[in-house]
């Protein structure tokens, strides 16, 4: 009978070439994942920042619409316009539907900062025409605001114009514009990042340094009331 023959010319891995190979495998992996890290950390913090932009600019956008209405009067009868000028709030009113009064939906307006049950301080809007007004959110995570109302007064051939950020009662009839300075931050902090900047609004005031790790965004906008002073 005849004795198989066996070839020793075919070779397999040897224990050390599968331990480095493992090593190097494993390297690669590390690699692969510390970069696949990194990307979802970058992707979720400028998620975080457009959704900041997003969310400041929708606020500021519904109210310069709102505040261009102050004062809509098309009876003559209602007697709408600028109510309470405030730094930190405007109330106004408008006879949306023309029926002569403000006393429908969404005839009497204001718009304030305020910290809701969650702890988030928010811009709100008070419907005063609701049967129990509350503050409804127009955005979250909103640092600051300011109003800056811009008088125009006629007297005769003069025409005199000022800026103020808290106007008397006798002085809102004069008010004809509104800039906005609303400062919104991220909902969640960078680790990464420490906020030492200072923020200036249209009156010149500075808001921060805040020196935490929470990115901020500052937007300034004015809006002409275009039915005051008629």
């Amino acid at each position: 009978m005849k004795q198989p023959i066996f070839s020793h010319s075919e070779s397999g891995f040897t224990l050390v070439e599968l331990l480095i190979t493992m090593v190097i495998s494993g390297i690669i992996m590390a690699g692969v994942y510390a970069a696949y890290t990194v990307n979802q950390k970058v992707y979720s913090e400028q998620q975080h920042v457009v959704y900041m932009q997003q969310n400041i600019r929708a606020a500021l956008q519904m109210l310069g619409r709102e505040i261009r209405m102050a004062g809509f009067d098309p009876t003559g009868d209602s007697d709408s316009g600028i109510i309470g000028a405030l730094p930190g709030s405007v109330r106004f009113t408008m006879d949306l539907n023309e029926d002569g009064d403000v006393a429908d939906t969404d005839e009497d307006v204001t718009y304030q900062l305020y910290v809701a049950g969650d702890g988030i301080q928010k811009l709100g809007r008070i419907d005063h025409t609701d049967a129990a007004p509350a503050n409804q959110a127009v955005a979250e995570h909103i640092d600051a605001i300011e109003f800056y109302y811009t008088l125009v007064k006629k007297s005769g051939a003069s025409v005199t114009v000022s800026q103020k950020l808290n106007p008397t009662a006798a002085e809102l009839s004069e008010i004809q514009a509104v800039t906005m300075s609303i400062l919104a931050r991220a909902a969640n902090p960078d680790q990464k990042f420490t906020n030492s900047m200072t923020y200036k609004t249209a009156s010149g005031a500075d808001w921060g340094p805040y020196n935490d790790n929470l990115r901020r965004r500052l937007l300034v906008t004015t809006v002409q009331c275009r039915n005051m002073g008629l």
